[in-house]
């Protein structure tokens, strides 16, 4: 079936913007009214209505510059490659389908009471298997990904957590949405726990402040493009050091980059230098941390070879630096 919001270079949304034929500049002109419209919603708050209303209003207020169809349901099925140069695909649901489907979700999640008065850890067990649907679901177009991270940002908000996903990483999204699409909800489980508890959204934070700092110097690696995280205890971790402060370090494993804690390496890694390969369980999780969740060794197997795959070739691609 022919995508009838594609132009005939088949690649460049139709759009108010008269961007013809040209499919990069159309996404760097639209994030750049796309991060405006949400500074609004930031500021302002969220429009006054909820469930599907809600989630249609937010991707209308995000892309009312760029879309005619901004906050309209797709027309079109919709699928997408696994991983580069992959025959496997993900078929999101057919639009036939969607209002019956996100209203069953809005049922579901509202018999829940929308997650709310739950301690943070099982709110994240809870919101997990919500997050994997909403995202199968794919609602739209173009801008599911934006709209959704809003639209979770108040339900956590609204049930009394702070869920920022200032520290999730493209590829980290684009892996762990993988994985949810298989059944591994324990990995999207982790990256919530990443995005909503302060002591780990703080330590990958100061990450990406090193890398951004890193990469101002002349390093390749944008961290948007890497799968960053942190530690999750029980799991076990190789790779090489790149650089720790006290409590904290970054090292560079063969799926992607990860923040750790000293008191999971021998002598809290004191004689270990920038360039130091590691191999460590970790066991041990920063004040306040939430429980950990149980990943199955072949859940994390298949995460590790989702996140290979989605990975750029180099992994590292970092100079390690002195403390």
């Amino acid at each position: 079936m022919d995508d009838l919001y594609l132009q005939s270079d088949g690649a460049t949304l139709t759009n108010k913007l008269g961007i013809v034929g040209n499919p990069q500049l159309l996404a760097e002109v639209e994030a750049d009214y796309v991060i405006s419209r949400e500074a609004e919603i930031r500021e302002n708050g969220y429009p006054q209505v909820s469930g599907v209303a809600l989630l249609k209003a937010i991707h209308k207020h995000l892309y009312q510059d760029v879309y005619e169809w901004a906050g309209e349901f797709r027309r079109v099925a919709l699928s997408k490659q696994a991983f580069d140069n992959s025959e496997d695909a993900t078929a999101f649901s057919h639009p036939s389908r969607l209002a019956l489907e996100l209203q069953q979700f809005f049922d579901r999640l509202a018999v829940q009471n929308n997650l709310n008065n739950l301690p943070p850890a099982i709110f994240v067990e809870r919101l997990a298997p919500y997050f994997v649907t909403l995202n199968h679901i794919h609602p739209f177009r173009e801008g599911n990904g934006r709209t959704q991270t809003l639209f979770w940002r108040k339900i956590a908000r609204d049930a009394g957590h702070e869920l920022s996903f200032s520290v999730i990483s493209r590829e980290r999204m684009i892996a762990v949405s993988i994985a949810g699409e298989l059944g591994n909800t324990t990995s999207v489980a982790h990256m919530l726990s990443d995005a909503i508890e302060p002591a780990r959204r703080a330590a990958l934070q100061r990450a990406i402040t090193f890398l951004e700092n890193a990469r101002k110097k002349g390093s390749p690696v944008d961290w948007q493009e890497r799968f960053i995280a942190t530690t999750a205890p029980g799991q076990a971790y190789e790779g090489q050091l790149i650089g720790k402060n006290g409590q904290e370090f970054l090292f560079a494993s063969s799926d992607g980059l990860y923040v750790g804690w000293t008191k999971d390496l021998p002598q809290h890694g004191k004689d270990l230098a920038p360039g130091s390969f590691l191999a460590f369980e970790a066991s041990w999780s920063p004040p306040g941390a939430l429980p950990d969740h149980g990943r199955s060794a072949t859940a994390d197997q298949r995460h590790d070879r989702l996140s290979a795959q989605v990975q750029r070739p180099s992994r590292s691609g970092l100079t390690p630096e002195p403390d």
